[in-house]
């Protein structure tokens, strides 16, 4: 049910897996048949994203989606857990329907989005940090929904929720779910627009775990310029 509505629901836009990236790690290796195909551990090149994005991933990690303005990397037993880049994504609504259109009057810098999202009601999060992944510059920012959240959308069988991003076009849209911990970098892009970095647990049980396995992804990242 989970995952149902994560990839179906909250992101609108799931589009099919890269089965063959450039660079070093060579060809997707046979997985259970039920399970996506884990690629070989290696250094791999965004074939959509833009900018490119070069970046090292692990053994048991996949590439389930690589878009103009999203790229997700997770690793193969779980899609509860993954590392999330979107492209120039605007603050979602906060109208009660929960519409998929972004929230009037917010900015899209990096100071604008963290400044935006440290202001909602339904969030916690931490104090801002500085950041820099892959050569571009930006904010930091752990976030969760606030204990006690009740206000849900429609579609998330009663889960507390606040939508927070929505992408050009309507292509994507990213709603906080229940117990689900993000942790963002806010990035600006030299020339125009953002990038957002998100290591996210959508069981937030998981997310010290992950952090562990996904900072080293991070640190790998390399935008092209």
């Amino acid at each position: 049910m989970i995952r149902s509505m994560r990839r179906t629901v909250v992101l609108l836009a799931i589009v099919a897996l890269v089965a063959a990236c450039d660079g070093i790690g060579g060809p997707a290796r046979t997985a259970d048949p039920n399970r996506p195909q884990a690629l070989q551990p290696g250094t791999y090149r965004s074939q959509a994203f833009q900018p490119p994005l070069t970046f090292t991933l692990p053994d048991g990690w996949w590439i389930p989606s690589d878009t103009a303005d999203y790229l997700a990397l997770q690793p193969v037993a779980s899609d509860l857990v993954g590392i999330h880049v979107f492209r120039d994504p605007s603050a979602a609504s906060q109208d009660a329907a929960c519409p998929d259109m972004p929230e009037p009057g917010v900015g899209k810098l990096s100071t604008d989005l963290s400044s935006w999202i440290r202001g909602r009601p339904g969030f916690v999060t931490s104090n801002p940090r500085l950041a820099e992944v892959g050569g571009l510059r930006g904010i930091e920012l752990d976030v969760a929904i606030v204990a006690g959240w009740t206000a849900s959308c429609s579609f998330a069988n009663g889960l507390p929720t606040v939508p927070l991003f929505v992408g050009p076009g309507a292509s994507y849209r990213w709603v906080v779910a229940g117990s689900e911990r993000l942790s963002l970098s806010l990035l600006d892009v030299p020339g125009g627009g953002t990038v957002v970095v998100d290591i996210d647990a959508f069981d937030g049980s998981l997310m010290d775990t992950l952090v562990s396995e996904a900072t080293p992804i991070v640190q790998s990242f390399s935008f092209a310029r």
